[in-house]
């Protein structure tokens, strides 16, 4: 497999449709942000609740928190071997313990994919958005809890920190949920991953989606490393 991801797949891409033996979505809110090696997805349902008045995990309902974890997302690091693309998630929002695989067909402007499951039955209608001038790049950064991976692509941007969960005790509380067996505590240890989707104004970044719906609208500090960056043009 190839180790950078060629060109055509970077930027930014909405997804419009997904099709299924079962299931037809043209809804959910999606958003696939694709640098040289790494990428964020970020997928929120049409009828996720209201959560004015939450500003924490600790603020949600049980309903609340049960309406987060439908969410899902995911980044890592993106292989290609010819038309098919491999997502190897090494943040996931809501694990399956699948692999991701996609053949992937461009339209002819390359504007456009059809994304048809390898190792599962399903067709996703991608197309590009113009995100503007700027780098298509990925830093990281750290605060006081965990490591923040940063992708950007133009003026748009994704910021993805994990959950503060060992695998292991991911797992378990996974286990508890699919059970019935979660507390109203499993339940917010699960939800503390975010994947914000925002766009850069200056030197500020603005999130306008995320797993974390008080989150959005907030402005927020870029790393200096993603303000630096230069354009996919100036870069060798």
């Amino acid at each position: 497999m190839n180790n950078t991801v060629p060109a055509v797949y970077q930027g930014l891409w909405r997804r419009r449709l997904l099709t299924t033996p079962i299931l037809r979505d043209d809804t959910t809110l999606v958003f696939w942000l694709q640098t040289a090696a790494w990428h964020a997805d970020l997928r929120i349902p049409a009828d996720r609740p209201d959560f004015s008045g939450c500003v924490t995990l600790s603020d949600c309902s049980r309903a609340q928190l049960l309406a987060l974890l439908g969410q899902e997302g995911f980044a890592g690091v993106t292989l290609i071997d010819g038309d098919t693309c491999e997502w190897q998630r090494c943040v996931d929002y809501r694990p399956i313990g699948l692999r991701d695989l996609g053949r992937m067909v461009f339209s002819s402007t390359a504007d456009a994919i059809e994304e048809y499951g390898v190792e599962a039955e399903y067709t996703e209608r991608w197309e590009r958005v113009e995100e503007g001038e700027g780098s298509v790049d990925v830093c990281w950064s750290t605060d006081a809890r965990a490591q923040i991976l940063w992708l950007r692509a133009g003026r748009r941007f994704m910021r993805v920190r994990d959950r503060p969960l060992a695998d292991a005790e991911s797992r378990k509380y996974w286990y508890r949920l699919h059970a019935g067996m979660a507390s109203d505590d499993d339940l917010r240890r699960l939800a503390d991953c975010e994947i914000s989707f925002g766009e850069i104004a200056g030197q500020a970044g603005y999130i306008l989606h995320s797993t974390l719906p008080w989150l959005e609208g907030q402005s927020l500090t870029l790393p200096i490393e993603m303000l630096a960056l230069q354009t996919c043009s100036e870069r060798k």
